[in-house]
């Protein structure tokens, strides 16, 4: 696919007639590295809904390429700037379901454009592609800062391609014959409660989606569920047919919870206290050597940069994983999930009760 790469000079008039959309500069983050293209309004407070009504394609083929696009100096100041942006592209954004963290949306007035996700500020969140443990996610994620924090507060990206070739050959292998197995306890005071993970208090119904989606679900009590459910851990680009890390066999792991705790490798945590892990597709350990490959194959892709009002990260949700840095001060960053994607076999309302 060629890269359409823009120049400093006015774009000219539309196929429509439209007047001429604002001038930007484009380039790499950092040299030698993709990801993200920088797409920089030469002007001040320059017109974003102009710009990617003009330059639809190209910002689409660009996005393929780099995985992630960062739009900075444009006009996006209010969850309505940021509204008016994702209503170019002529999808609703997706609503949050079979949750993994805390969501609540920035405004009742805008529906399913959420304030990133609810965690203590004083710590990270692991490197993630959004819903990537689901039979549906969406194929883009933008996220919109309103206002930076004061300190950190970054969301690093690292390309999934890399990451997947800097994965130990041998676990590799083992991912692509078996894939992820993953375990939610959504037990009560431990993680998120069934009634959030599934939008739902009915316990039937909760029952009705884990069918449709086969992921087994067993209720303890009136208050506590276990479920489980195995998906492939790569996946391959559907417009370049790249392969590509997708899954949540980190972020769910064990082991990032014992971090999390300041716990080493040879302590031991209480299932009941665990409210996710991961295994091999076929239910056998990820230990703890191989988790940190894991770890590190994200840790040497990672590209981080401080959040300037106004900036738009647009991801392929698929070539880009993210996650967030410890922040101190207000930060308020909003993100919007578009293009529902779903396993074969299954269907964008697959979550819906």
């Amino acid at each position: 696919m060629e890269d359409i790469l823009l120049n400093d000079l006015p774009y000219p008039a539309d196929r429509a007639g439209n007047p001429a959309v604002p001038a930007t500069r484009q380039e790499p983050l950092h040299s030698g590295q993709l990801m993200p293209l920088v797409i920089t309004s030469a002007e001040p407070d320059g017109d974003l809904v102009k710009w990617i009504q003009a330059n639809r394609r190209a910002f689409e083929a660009d996005l393929v390429i780099h995985g992630g696009v960062l739009f900075r100096g444009f006009n996006l100041k209010t969850a309505a700037d940021f509204k008016a942006f994702m209503s170019c592209f002529n999808t609703d954004p997706l609503p949050y379901l079979f949750r993994s963290s805390p969501r609540k949306e920035l405004s009742a007035a805008i529906k399913n454009i959420y304030l990133s996700t609810t965690y203590p500020q004083d710590r990270s969140i692991n490197m993630h592609n959004e819903s990537s443990y689901s039979r549906v996610w969406g194929q883009k994620i933008v996220f919109c800062c309103l206002t930076p924090a004061e300190k950190g507060g970054e969301t690093p990206l690292a390309d999934s391609r890399r990451v997947l070739k800097d994965i130990d050959p041998g676990l590799l292998q083992k991912f692509r014959e078996t894939g992820v197995k993953y375990r939610r306890n959504l037990f009560e005071g431990i993680g998120m409660p069934w009634q959030e993970v599934f939008q739902t208090s009915d316990r039937q119904q909760v029952l009705e989606i884990c069918r449709k989606n086969e992921i087994n679900c067993i209720f303890r009590d009136e208050e506590d569920a276990v479920i489980e459910w195995v998906k492939p851990a790569i996946y391959s680009h559907p417009v370049s047919g790249e392969e590509m890390w997708f899954n949540h066999a980190l972020f769910f792991n064990k082991y990032a919870r014992y971090e999390e705790l300041g716990l080493g490798e040879g302590d031991f945590l209480p299932e009941d206290y665990l409210s996710s892990d991961t295994f091999f597709g076929d239910g056998t350990a990820i230990s703890y050597e191989q988790y940190q490959n894991l770890r590190q194959a994200y840790e040497k892709n990672k590209v981080i940069f401080p959040y300037q009002q106004g900036d738009v990260v647009f991801l392929d949700n698929m070539l880009t994983s993210h996650g967030r840095n410890p922040y101190s001060g207000e930060r308020v960053i909003a993100t919007a999930i578009i293009e529902a994607t779903y396993d074969k076999g299954f269907s964008a309302t697959s979550f819906n009760s």
